[in-house]
């Protein structure tokens, strides 16, 4: 009977072993590495499109801004029917009097136009002069809409990546528990199914194999609970490559790279500074607040323009002349505004100082989050290392256990005990791994490096 319970018990932590040792038999889909989840996000994700498309529209707007530096040509047209007609009386020796003729007219005369459908065109061709200056700042000023949409992009670029290694990471570290949750449901029905036949030997006791059984229904639970996280990270997982979220999907613990060493903070704090977006677009903010306060200033030179146009008529007017054209020079010039240009400048200088505050504050904020996620890796990595020295030393309290066991010096709950905190130790561990690779993600995503 002893040799029989022994070999029980080592039949049991073989199959515990096993199951610790390899993940679940059914796949959960396609498998897909960390670099092509990456690569999938980058090429398909919805918000980086809206972003990239955003950016285009920023290039196409510095296009149409140069475009102002040309000429303007402009025609209108009128065509009408009268409904009256129109005259013009000449009262006589109206257009003078003259010795040999007399007065002309020489009597009252009323001139009019015929009631017929008339045409009227007007075409013009205006190079700005002076209006070059504004038309400069308009153009630096859609250059700088263009560099801030690039940095959005770059920004949401890093948010989508940074985002797919949590989930991926996520995954993985649920894939662990519901690995080590499936081992213990195995462990604990071939646990129950021992304790019964133990029972009916009058080996054991009812209890036990009633506690036995609490346990199993407990980590069934358990284990179904951990479905349902696992299935929603898949799915937005899918939604950030662009994918449909019903899509079958696997990770690959495999393609995780190995965390490498992190800088120092004084160089970690130098480069977020250079390349992070958040303070490249505070930046090309207050550029652009700047340019805004020099396009509001330029508003008070005349707008002066080289002007060229012609006039035509049809069944217009006979006594007018039929075509009209002329050049020279055109200007205009708001002489008295209400202070509107006055108040206008003092508001954009309000805004290029609230500009150059925000660069101060995104510095500072960029700094802070550079020294918080460089103690995280610190923590994360202590974490790994304190991990790793638990899961050896329950190990090792399992092998003592099972052969005190053996020896018949402790009962069967210890080892169950002992089991159990070998267990939560692998899971520990492969959690302190997960969350050093998240924390290291974020300190890249900190330093503003491209994915």
């Amino acid at each position: 009977m002893g040799n029989q319970r022994t070999c029980l018990v080592l039949k049991r932590f073989g199959l515990l072993m096993l199951f610790l040792a390899c993940g679940p038999i059914a796949s959960y889909g396609q498998v897909v590495t960390l670099a092509e989840a990456i690569h999938a996000a980058e090429t398909s994700n919805r918000a980086i499109q809206i972003a990239e498309l955003d950016h285009h529209k920023a290039t196409l707007e510095v296009s149409s801004a140069r475009t102002h530096r040309w000429p303007v040509f402009s025609i209108t047209a009128l065509g009408s029917q009268p409904l009256s007609q129109a005259g013009i009386t000449l009262e006589r020796g109206s257009l003078g009097v003259y010795p040999a003729d007399g007065p002309i007219p020489g009597r009252t005369t009323t001139l009019t136009s015929p009631l017929e459908f008339g045409f009227i065109g007007y075409a013009s061709v205006a190079q700005p002069l002076t209006q070059q200056h504004k038309i400069g700042l308009g153009i630096s000023l859609a250059a700088t809409a263009v560099e801030a949409s690039a940095e959005q992009l770059r920004a949401t670029r890093q948010a989508v990546v940074n985002e797919v290694r949590r989930l991926y990471y996520g995954v993985m570290q649920a894939k662990s528990a519901r690995r080590t949750l499936q081992a213990t449901v195995e462990f604990l029905r071939q646990l129950e199914s021992e304790t019964r036949q133990q029972v009916i030997q009058r080996v054991a006791l009812s209890a036990d194999a009633l506690d036995v059984q609490a346990q199993r229904v407990q980590a069934e639970y358990d284990l179904l609970k951990m479905d349902d996280p696992i299935a929603a990270q898949k799915e937005q997982l899918n939604r950030l490559m662009g994918r449909s979220i019903d899509t079958p999907l696997d990770v690959d613990d495999v393609s995780v790279i190995t965390v490498a060493d992190t800088i120092s903070l004084s160089e970690a704090s130098a480069e977020a500074l250079e390349s992070r977006a958040e303070i490249r677009l505070a930046r090309v903010q207050q550029r652009k607040a700047e340019l805004e306060h020099r396009l509001a200033n330029a508003e008070r030179i005349p707008d002066i323009s080289l002007s060229l146009f012609g006039l035509r008529t049809v069944n217009f007017s006979s006594t007018l002349p039929n075509t009209l054209s002329s050049v020279g020079v055109q200007g205009t010039w708001d002489v008295f505004d209400w202070g509107r240009t006055r108040h206008t400048l003092q508001e954009k200088q309000d805004a290029e100082l609230q500009a150059a505050l925000q660069v101060k504050d995104a510095e500072a904020s960029i700094l802070a989050d550079v020294a918080h996620q460089h103690r995280r890796i610190a923590e994360a990595r202590k974490e790994v290392e304190l991990a790793r020295a638990l899961q050896s030393s329950s190990a090792e309290t399992l092998r003592v256990m099972r052969n005190r066991y053996l020896q018949r010096i402790v009962v069967l709950s210890d080892v169950t005990r002992t089991e159990s905190t070998l267990a939560q130790a692998n899971h520990r561990y492969v959690q302190a791994l997960t969350d050093l690779a998240t924390a290291q993600a974020d300190f890249e995503r900190a330093l503003g490096r491209n994915p």
